[in-house]
């Protein structure tokens, strides 16, 4: 018999502490992406890369991406209900399929988030001018 829970559905709590953490892979595999890309010459940004300026500036779109990836797992099993099954999830690649997209579902969020971010104001952090 299946069990449910209000906080992960049909998911099993392993499952689910996995699948977020592929998704937290998957941000900051986006994440490290557009920093490889920036404009080393911007008055606005570092020269030499820093960790701590890069949380800094995205902290909007990592909180906006891990709040989208939290809801979107944790209704994954309502809306793919015969993946989630007792039998599916016994084999290891119904587990990976869902591990897999979990890493998708965080890379994709951050990339709208950051999209979001160049079009409009609302996800923008306030910068001040680097030394």
């Amino acid at each position: 018999m299946e069990t449910y829970s209000y906080l992960l559905g049909f998911i099993p709590a392993s499952l689910f502490g996995m699948m977020v953490f592929f998704a937290a892979i998957g941000i900051v595999i986006r994440l490290l992406g557009d920093a490889v890309r920036r404009d080393q010459n911007s008055k606005s940004t570092p020269e030499a890369f820093k960790y701590a300026f890069l949380f800094k500036d995205n902290w909007k779109t990592i909180v906006l991406t891990a709040l989208l990836v939290l809801v979107s797992l944790r209704f994954a099993g309502s809306f793919f209900e015969k993946q989630f099954t007792v039998e599916q999830l016994a084999t290891n690649s119904g587990k990976e399929k869902w591990l897999f997209g979990a890493l998708c579902i965080g890379f994709l969020y951050n990339h709208l988030a950051q999209y979001l971010k160049k079009k409009t104001n609302f996800l923008k952090v306030e910068r001040k001018k680097t030394e």
